[in-house]
């Protein structure tokens, strides 16, 4: 990164539908106010800002690389103008996309993970592998992690269980200020399912849900987002109702979160990319980079 852009006050990353931010201060409405949603031990969930960060969420989508990196892509407008582009990459065999960026408000440093690819088998087969690894991963013996951790703040959209309760009771401990959104009947919040009386051995969340859900009453529709308790399986929240639906995962707050193209991981590189930034190729990831440090050549993509 170009060391006139270290100095960015706060980190949020996306994974897919995932976002971290290391700061508690939190970009303003249009009409300057933060709208506010209060749980029972005071711990808040910021409306606006998820608002802002599900439209970075979906822009990750997107399959032209040279509009992503410029970012003129469509998607690239509302609460994301502004955004400087510093490194996209791009897992053609695991049908994965993420990106790396500065954003002015809220003044951040932001990473996106692309999540499930609407058209992608092999995303939706990971979905559904449900084998319980240990967390002390193969091959990485000295990796560490979660410095500073209890101020960051972390909100996730349409996120799967990934852990038993042991996790999610670790998790929600060094990463206290948490938010997981799901929405109506999202089939994604209820993989792989959760057995209670299978105790440790079951998958469980971790706290805290803000499901999105409509009810209706006579004539009337009304737009609920409700603030969840702190178990992580509350039953009132979407484990209310039947999680079959993948329409509902693919958008949140009416904001697109699939491919902008019907194939199956297809992208696009313009031609004109070459200068704007670099192009490089490793072990069949290609990394696009607004700021190269050397010069790469294509021959090899």
């Amino acid at each position: 990164m170009a060391p006139r852009r270290r100095t960015a006050a706060a980190v949020l990353a996306l994974t897919g539908l995932l976002l971290f931010l290391s700061s508690p201060a939190a970009a303003a409405a249009e009409d300057g106010e933060l709208r506010m949603k209060h749980s029972g031990d005071g711990y808040h969930y910021n409306s606006t800002l998820a608002h802002i960060l599900v439209e970075y969420a979906s822009a990750v989508y997107t399959s032209d690389l040279t509009s992503l990196l410029t970012w003129t892509c469509p998607r690239c407008e509302g609460h994301t103008k502004g955004f400087e582009m510093i490194e996209i990459i791009v897992d053609v065999e695991r049908c994965l996309q993420a990106f790396v960026g500065v954003a002015p408000d809220p003044r951040s440093i932001i990473i996106a993970f692309r999540g499930t690819q609407e058209h992608s088998a092999s995303n939706w087969i990971e979905d559904l592998f449900w084998k319980q690894l240990d967390v002390t991963y193969p091959g990485m013996p000295d990796a560490m992690v979660k410095y500073g951790s209890h101020a960051v703040e972390l909100i996730t959209f349409g996120q799967p269980r990934v852990g038993n309760p042991a996790f999610a009771a670790y998790f929600s401990e060094q990463v206290p200020r948490t938010i997981r959104v799901t929405h109506e009947n999202d089939i994604v919040p209820h993989l792989p399912p959760y057995f209670y009386y299978l105790g440790q051995w079951t998958y469980h969340h971790f706290a805290r849900e803000v499901w999105l859900h409509e009810t209706v009453v006579g004539n009337v529709v009304t737009k609920n987002e409700t603030v969840c308790d702190c178990t992580g399986e509350d039953p009132t929240c979407s484990r209310s109702v039947y999680g079959r639906s993948v329409a509902d995962h693919l958008e949140y707050y009416g904001v697109t979160l699939h491919a902008d193209s019907r194939g199956t991981c297809q992208f696009v590189i313009g031609t004109s990319n070459s200068a704007d930034g670099d192009i490089v190729q490793v072990d069949g990831t290609i990394i696009l980079s607004r700021y190269p440090q050397e010069q790469h050549s294509l021959a090899s993509i």
